[in-house]
């Protein structure tokens, strides 16, 4: 296992990255400390939640689960994060899924034949990586057990005819993020076949899907380990969005665009093409054809990422979008042709919002509440005194684009 012990180094050796996650908690008033007083944990709802273990840390799960302190506090009330304690319930502002991704963590079940070696190949990652996510003192796994794949770091193996461009934007990474953690290339264009390219965790990123995968592996029922999450479900959508895997497709509906798409889910050009390599020119698209949306389903509200929502009794249009802090405009838009009948299933989009503001409130509060900052929000708005803002006044949340989600609280 030589050739893993290299690999750890190189982590080890990239763990001077965790300096800088360590140094962006310190700069949002996070430090980590020995377990302490019990607090009320947060109730989870579609999220990631998890049991600190002795030992544990906030650091930890920054860099197991590619989240940023701030988002990690923010899902979190702790009344003191400075102190953690085993048994606490802990939430991870990461969905709950078992959709392969090249960035974000997921959920695994164990198939027959599986070793960590060739899971370790599947998925781009130092099998010693899931090893240690999973608390695992050796290489056994067995059959049926529930393996959380860490958001990375993750080794690639390059391919015929790939160069750092062409594996930078299969991660959606920086290529000069690649170029400077592969001290060894000296030419981003000339890699060769076999190669090992080290590919960094990144934080508060969306999911890539794995392309070229077997399907996903599907939840557990009752997990034969440590007990693993179940997967989010999606819902049965009634009008263009519909959920198939973890990831959202949409039946293109006469007039739409890849833009049109951009804008209702809040995904990137670059990584909506990444889902959707199976369709020769995106500029190209006609009615009834299937789009990936790199998005995971889910049913929990949430700020920043598009989500599904089930009509209740009493619900229109414009209470949906009030509730949800958005011009009904927008709703509509995101749901063409939809019903919005008791039990259907309606897409609420990533954006944009119209937040009214509360006593108490001010612009850095409301950044704080969609995670973005003062100057994204002075942008939309046009304030005499962003100092003074006051109760009922609207206030324009632009869209945010690949973005993590942040839950309604």
């Amino acid at each position: 296992m030589k050739k893993r012990t290299v690999l750890l180094a190189g982590i080890s050796g990239s763990l001077l990255a965790l300096a800088w996650v360590l140094a962006l908690a310190a700069h949002a008033g996070v430090a980590y400390a020995a377990p302490g007083q019990r607090v009320q944990s947060p109730t989870d709802s579609g999220f990631i939640t998890i049991t600190v273990k002795s030992g544990d840390n906030l650091a930890k799960y920054t860099f197991r689960f590619g989240v940023t302190p701030q988002a990690l506090i923010a899902a979190n009330s702790f009344k003191d994060p400075n102190l953690i304690f085993p048994g606490q319930t802990v939430v991870i502002p990461v969905l709950k899924s078992f959709t392969p991704s090249l960035t974000t963590p997921f959920y695994y079940v164990v198939q027959s034949g599986d070793q960590l070696d060739t899971l370790g190949q599947r998925f781009e990652m130092d099998p010693s990586v899931i090893a240690f996510a999973n608390g695992l003192q050796n290489d056994a796994i067995f059959l049926g057990q529930t393996l959380l794949i860490p958001a990375g770091p993750h080794s690639h193996i390059a391919l015929p005819g790939e160069t750092l461009k062409i594996i930078a934007a299969r991660y959606a990474i920086p290529i000069a993020t690649l170029i400077s953690n592969n001290p060894g290339v000296s030419n981003p264009d000339l890699i060769f076949s076999g190669q090992p390219i080290f590919v960094p965790i990144q934080y508060g990123v969306a999911p890539v899907p794995i392309t070229g995968n077997p399907a996903p592996t599907p939840g557990p029922g009752t997990p034969a380990s440590t007990p693993g999450p179940t997967p989010t479900q999606g819902p049965t959508p009634t009008a263009t969005p519909v959920g198939a895997g973890n990831f959202i497709q949409v039946v293109v509906q006469s007039g739409e665009s890849f833009v049109t798409y951009v804008e209702r889910y809040g995904v990137s050009p670059h990584r909506l093409r990444n889902a959707n390599l199976n369709i020769a020119n995106p500029n190209l698209i006609f009615p009834g054809q299937i789009v990936v949306v790199p998005v995971v389903v889910s049913l929990t509200p949430s700020r920043t990422t598009p989500f599904f929502y089930v009509v209740q009794g009493g619900d229109t249009s414009a209470s949906i979008a009030a509730k949800f802090e958005m011009d009904n405009a927008v709703l509509m838009a995101g749901n063409p042709g939809a019903s919005f009948a008791v039990g259907s299933t309606i897409l609420v989009p990533a954006g944009p919002h119209l937040y009214t503001v509360r006593q108490g409130d001010n612009i850095a509060i409301i950044a704080g509440r969609y995670n973005t900052t003062v100057a994204f929000l002075l942008t939309g708005n046009k304030l005499p005194d962003p100092g003074a803002i006051f109760p009922g006044q609207l206030i324009f949340v632009p869209l945010q684009i690949d973005q993590v989600p942040v839950a309604f609280n």
